[in-house]
């Protein structure tokens, strides 16, 4: 176990509760159900007519989360009453929920693996330990992993739905980080100094050096999972990599010049798109811009019209495609979270993924309504 001084700058990174046991699931059937119109009840959903912008109405001790986009007519929900938990599909254009999975374990969050083939859900009863259950699209449990833990970070392979990183926090800021592989069913505890890494490939995996300042960026180091080897690249001043299947994403700072840099370089080839914005910070740390990844070589992101600390700012960001052909700008929203669909036509935005955002033409408008 080790020590974090850096956890208090990157509790967003942290994604709840675990024990560490391994079990695998597997259900004679699956739980899959359709699930009536009238499911919360028939005033709680409303829907606009086809191609307009859906607008649904959910009571709020109902609804719990908005996982993602299983298709791009589908969306999934964890939804809570009378003590059971689900996940359940909304299908927009028949209007049909569909349950997936129920549960009496609260649901903590869930992650939609890009492949829209399983879904990962952090279910967790008491603040000391929870469970990881791998689920089939299909509403089976494949696997179940228990973790003992305060707080968890977790790190899905964009290509490899087996292969998954967890790290698991403890009540004194002490950790652990595992390798799980859903193949052989191995966990495996490794020594890293940065607990949120992340996957390069099949065999490697992304570590950050951060730097005694965190506005100068860190490190990439690749620790090979075989060897237990720690190579150094040569990036510098890193704020984030993110791995989305056929391509890697990176951002860079560029103090001198106050601006975020950006790289989009296809695996295997020559194939690279550079591109910059303003520079945002919060005083101690870089704001990394929210953004969705939406295919293997394409994502979606907010950036910047101007340099500054993030708590200063009333204007709002431009929101931007990037793929390796070049970038596109639709418009401009408030700095939000967002969740695109597959085919990159549809945002939902906010905290609770309340506003639909259509890209083109541009439009935004609630479509989620959480009634008290």
């Amino acid at each position: 176990m080790k020590k974090v001084a850096i956890l208090i700058l990157c509790l967003f990174f942290l994604q709840a509760c675990k024990e560490k046991n391994i079990q695998v699931e597997v259900p004679d059937s699956p739980i899959t159900e359709e699930v009536p119109q009238s499911y919360p009840t028939d005033t709680d959903i409303e829907m606009a007519p086809s191609k307009q912008i859906p607008s649904l109405q959910l009571d709020r001790s109902v609804f719990h989360s908005v996982i993602g986009w299983m298709s791009d007519d589908e969306i999934l929900f964890i939804l809570m009453e009378n003590g059971e938990w689900t996940v359940q599909s909304y299908t927009l254009s028949t209007e049909m929920w569909k349950k997936i999975y129920a549960t009496t374990t609260p649901i903590i969050q869930g992650e939609i693996h890009p492949s829209k083939e399983m879904i990962l859900l952090h279910t967790s009863s008491n603040s000391s330990s929870a469970e990881v259950l791998l689920l089939h699209k299909d509403g089976y449990v494949a696997q179940s992993l228990f973790f003992k833990s305060a707080e968890m970070y977790m790190n899905w392979h964009p290509e490899n739905p087996n292969l998954i990183v967890f790290t698991t926090f403890y009540e004194d800021w002490t950790y652990d980080t595992f390798i799980y592989d859903g193949i052989t069913q191995n966990l495996e505890t490794i020594e890293v100094e940065n607990p949120f890494i992340k996957w390069y490939d099949d065999n490697r995996l992304m570590v950050f050096k951060w730097a005694e300042s965190s506005l100068d960026g860190s490190e990439l180091f690749l620790y090979s999972i075989k060897e237990k080897t720690l190579e150094k690249t040569a990036w510098n001043h890193v704020l984030d990599i993110q791995n989305l299947g056929d391509s890697m994403f990176y951002m860079t700072i560029n103090e001198k010049q106050n601006q975020f840099e950006y790289r989009l370089e296809e695996k295997g080839t020559n194939r690279v798109y550079e591109w910059s914005s303003p520079a945002v910070s919060n005083y101690s740390e870089w704001v990394v811009p929210n953004m969705s990844i939406i295919q293997p070589n394409q994502l979606i992101m907010l950036q910047s019209k101007k340099s500054g600390n993030v708590d200063a700012f009333t204007d709002k960001s431009v929101l931007s495609s990037v793929s390796l052909n070049g970038a596109k700008q639709f418009g401009e929203i408030d700095v939000v979270p967002i969740d695109c669909s597959p085919n990159g036509t549809v945002c939902l935005g906010g905290y609770e993924k309340e506003n639909w955002i259509q890209l083109d033409p541009f439009k935004e408008q609630t479509w989620l309504e959480l009634k008290e």
